[in-house]
């Protein structure tokens, strides 16, 4: 083979190859651009479009409330009026006040409605002192629950206080108008006073033990009956007790007449309903306070230092709202969509 026929085979050999090269680095972008491809999809199709732009595609929270009509007309109106802000709301009901606030603290929970004399004896386990009134302990709870990281927000002057009542013919019997008057009575007839409260409020240190204490006397407790809490009104109601614990915005005190023993010695604090929120999750959703600030400033006085006009007029708005509930038969869920409708804060 001369020269000139080994130069053009190597000629084509050397075509041959440098077209194998171009079809391999094309074949390696085809792949890198269809891997490009993939990750593109897999990211759009995993990522929320929200996250994209650095914001959540749902607003979620928990809401907490008690095991008694008030509380859960309360976690009814949070969770309602949330939930019209663009919240999705877990709505966790029926606790008992430990439960609520252990809930809280492992953040199972992230909103409640609590009240200030529970806070600050049961929760933050300070002393009560009578003769604070409702804005200094209120004042209190906010500052010292702040340690824990708890923001409570705007009061709800409503003082659902711990009470106790009889029908007035009982009241007229024995001549008793007071606490102090009721103590005297059961320091020397207790074995025939017929009484019934609710078994939180007979163990609580700021209960039945607490209130016996304070007043010097002692109830015969073959006379004591406990239940949950709706149980002793029933049992006044029903005339099968002589005593029974009330709270200060049950319904049953105005449709029935019943007398409230006065607390003359201040010994119960003031349990005005409010609002508090983990501090996390009001720094991630900070529009919370606005939302539920709005609707404590539905009821009289809201957003205002309390005083004793404005505690009564709320204390009977909460009546009423709780007598659709015990007595009308009405859900909580609907009493509260109705209420939030009638100021302006819902939609029909």
């Amino acid at each position: 083979m001369d020269d000139a026929t080994r130069s053009q085979d190597r000629g084509g050999d050397s075509l041959k190859q440098e077209r194998q090269r171009g079809f391999t680095v094309r074949e390696k972008e085809m792949r890198k651009l269809t891997v490009q491809i993939i990750v593109a999809v897999l990211l759009f199709v995993i990522i929320p479009v929200g996250s994209l732009h650095g914001e959540p595609t749902e607003k979620r929270v928990t809401v907490g409330s008690k095991n008694f009509t008030e509380q859960y007309i309360a976690g009814q109106l949070m969770k309602q009026l949330l939930e019209n802000r663009g919240f999705r709301v877990d709505l966790r009901s029926d606790l008992t006040s430990m439960a609520l606030r252990a809930g809280m603290e492992s953040g199972d929970i992230d909103i409640c409605a609590d009240y200030t004399g529970t806070a600050w004896m049961i929760h933050l386990k300070r002393e009560f002192k009578p003769g604070i009134d409702h804005n200094q302990l209120y004042e209190r709870v906010k500052k010292e629950d702040e340690k824990n990281h708890f923001i409570w927000l705007n009061p709800m002057w409503n003082n659902n206080t711990y009470a106790l009542a009889s029908w007035p013919k009982f009241a007229d019997e024995y001549h008793v108008s007071t606490l102090s008057d009721l103590a005297n009575l059961y320091r020397t007839k207790a074995k025939d006073i017929q009484t019934f409260v609710n078994f939180e409020f007979s163990t609580r240190p700021d209960g039945l033990p607490a209130l016996e204490k304070f007043y010097d006397f002692k109830i015969n407790r073959r006379t004591l009956r406990t239940g949950t809490p709706g149980t002793s009104l029933i049992a006044l109601k029903e005339r099968q007790t002589h005593v029974a614990m009330v709270f200060g915005t049950d319904a049953s005190i105005v449709k029935y007449g019943w007398h409230v023993y006065p607390d003359d010695r201040s010994f119960f604090p003031p349990y005005d309903l409010t609002p508090y929120v983990r501090q996390e999750v009001l720094k991630k959703y900070p529009e919370i306070a606005d939302v539920l600030n709005g609707l404590v400033h539905t009821f009289p006085g809201g957003g205002k230092p309390a005083a004793p006009d404005m505690v009564g007029n709320c204390q009977k708005v909460w009546q009423d709202l709780n007598a659709k509930v015990d007595i009308n038969k009405m859900e909580p869920s609907e009493v509260a969509h109705d209420y939030l409708v009638e100021h302006d804060l819902v939609e029909q």
